[in-house]
C-alpha cells in the first residue's frame, strides 16, 4: 500500500520508456570511458543523462500531486492551470 504521492498509471508506461532511455546513455557512457574518448564528450553526455533524469523527476511529482488533487467539475480548469504552473516551477528548479 502507497502512502503520498504515487504516479498516475496512465503515466507507469512512459516515465519506465524514458528510464529505459536513460539506461542507454548511461551504458553508452560506460563504453565511452572504456573506448578512452575525449573528457568533455562524456562531460556533455553525462550532462544530458542528468538533465533527462531530473525532467523525470519533475513529471514524477507532478503526476503525483496530479493524482492526489481532486479535481472537482466547478474548478478542473483552475486547478488543471495551477498544475501546470507547478509542473513548471519544478521545471525551474532543475
Amino acid at each position: 500500500m502507497s502512502h503520498g504521492l504515487a504516479v498516475q498509471d496512465t503515466e507507469v508506461a512512459e516515465i519506465q520508456r524514458r528510464l529505459r532511455r536513460v539506461e542507454g546513455q548511461v551504458q553508452g557512457l560506460q563504453r565511452m570511458l572504456a573506448d578512452g574518448r575525449d573528457c568533455a564528450e562524456v562531460a556533455q553526455q553525462v550532462a544530458a543523462a542528468r538533465a533527462a533524469l531530473g525532467r523525470i523527476a519533475v513529471d514524477l511529482l507532478a503526476s503525483g500531486m496530479e493524482k492526489c488533487v481532486k479535481l472537482d467539475a466547478g474548478g478542473k480548469g483552475r486547478n488543471r492551470a495551477n498544475l501546470d504552473r507547478l509542473r513548471k516551477v519544478f521545471q525551474m528548479l532543475n
